[in-house]
């Protein structure tokens, strides 16, 4: 058996696309598992072109059973749109088998649609109000939410499955004849005879079981959710409430959707002074939009004394960002074991290549962190216990928030994500963004952790590719 595993941060400026590719080849058969981590990129709030033309590169099979090419799992961390504004391009061209979102339900809702006001658009309204309120599809495609779990304690190392493993001999041993259309992999919660259902603890581990040999070859995705403050949460709707939102309709499975677009959409002027009475000019137009954000930054105000530092921000969606852990649950020879990456902006073997080589050890996994503000003592505490496993495993990572670090509002960066030198530190962004994004700081901090720096944006071109094969 063999198992190549390919994975890419795409240059889409400023935003974040990041697709993957797990193929598993024995005795005449072949199975995949592909899926996606965030699709969205903006330039003066539009798609950028290179998000475009990244979704067009992507090459993907169809299965058996199926007539367009597959994506097994397509996961969304949150809801900013430079996250997510390419993830219906993807729902139209392929196959999608689940979209995985953080746990969504009515106060959730509120912090979105409060703190993202000015700018969300109808359909997203329509189409998140949906699965708040017990929806079970997004642009048609069923959908898994992540919640966060109990937190529990963990064995310091990974319980091996109860699946047998393959033997030696089926580890080694790859037809040169293999099935031109690949098979699916069989993606569960890590609980025997468990199905993967609307909801998920992100306690629960998935694991994508392909049926190879003598037994099954796992690969593992471990998700992470801190979840809200339940009393920050009723905060916000009262003070919605207060300017006017339609609360109740938070919970309408029938007129809802349509209730709170209504209200979002009021424009409003004050009055107008009369014509030669020496008043002041009329104000410039306001909307509901813009009393719903207010409503959202007053909350966030009178909440600070009990979330200290991480209420500065006035992006409280980051907060739902969910974060993901990508490795195999196999066991495999490490002196056959290669890995090597490409990246730059001339194509393979030009320039910026590493060629295959076992010289960074065993480290194979990757972990994704949307937007976490995992610089808050707090939030990284409760990060780095759910991923005390998977943490020392992995390889690469995606720093948080493009490289974030504002100077009134939460931490993104940690420097606990670079566990040990030499690690990928991965950057997504932009180069005209006006934020500032990556911050000196934040790049000063993974230097001095002595991690390998990678700053793709919409100049890289290729972006940052690893592969891992597993022979």
């Amino acid at each position: 058996m063999q198992v190549n595993h390919t994975r890419i941060q795409h240059g889409v400026g400023q935003g974040s696309f990041h697709s993957a590719s797990v193929i598993f080849e024995a005795s005449n058969t072949k199975q995949r598992f592909d899926y996606i981590y965030d699709c969205g990129a903006l330039a003066n709030w539009q798609k950028t072109s290179e998000l475009k033309h990244s979704v067009s590169r992507i090459w993907l099979e169809p299965r058996e059973g199926s007539a367009r090419p597959v994506l097994d799992m397509l996961i969304l961390s949150h809801f900013d749109w430079d996250h997510m504004n390419g993830a219906q391009d993807l729902v139209a061209r392929f196959e999608v088998d689940r979209i995985i979102l953080p746990y969504l339900g009515p106060q959730e809702l509120a912090i979105i649609l409060a703190s993202q006001a000015g700018s969300i658009a109808d359909g997203t309204v329509e189409q998140l109000h949906r699965i708040a309120t017990g929806g079970g599809t997004l642009w048609g495609s069923p959908i898994t939410m992540v919640q966060r779990g109990p937190r529990r304690p963990r064995p310091e190392k990974p319980e091996s499955s109860e699946d047998p493993s393959p033997s030696p001999e089926d580890f080694f041993r790859t037809s040169n004849k293999i099935a031109e259309t690949p098979k699916r992999v069989t993606v569960v919660p890590d609980n025997q005879g468990a199905v993967l259902d609307r909801v998920l603890s992100d306690e629960e581990d998935l694991l994508a079981k392909a049926h190879l040999g003598s037994g099954f070859c796992n690969w593992k995705i471990r998700f992470w959710n801190r979840g809200m403050d339940k009393e920050l949460g009723e905060l916000i709707l009262d003070t919605l409430g207060r300017v006017g939102f339609p609360v109740a309709a938070l919970t309408d499975k029938v007129n809802g959707s349509r209730d709170i677009i209504t209200w979002l959409n009021v424009r409003h002027r004050k009055g107008r002074p009369k014509k030669g009475s020496g008043g002041k000019k009329a104000t410039a137009p306001s909307s509901n939009r813009n009393l719903a954000v207010a409503a959202y930054r007053s909350a966030i105000e009178q909440h600070k004394p009990s979330w200290l530092g991480e209420t500065e921000g006035k992006n409280l969606s980051n907060f739902l960002s969910l974060g993901i852990y990508s490795g195999p649950n196999f066991q495999f020879d490490k002196t056959g074991f290669r890995y090597g990456y490409l990246y730059g902006d001339l194509p393979y073997p030009y320039r910026h290549i590493r060629h295959f080589s076992n010289d960074r050890g065993t480290l194979t996994g990757w972990i994704g962190t949307g937007d976490a503000p995992l610089g808050e003592p707090t939030v990284w505490d409760d990060f780095k216990l759910h991923y005390q496993n998977e943490l020392p495993l992995t390889q690469t990572v995606l720093v948080p928030h493009h490289g974030a670090a504002p100077k009134k509002g939460p931490r993104f960066y940690n420097p606990g994500l670079n566990h040990k030198g030499g690690l990928n530190s991965v950057i997504s962004y932009g180069t005209e963004n006006t934020y500032g994004h990556p911050q000196p700081s934040v790049l000063s901090q993974i230097m001095y952790a002595d991690g390998t720096l990678l700053l793709v944006n919409e100049k890289s071109k290729f972006g940052f590719h690893e592969n891992y094969c597993f022979p």
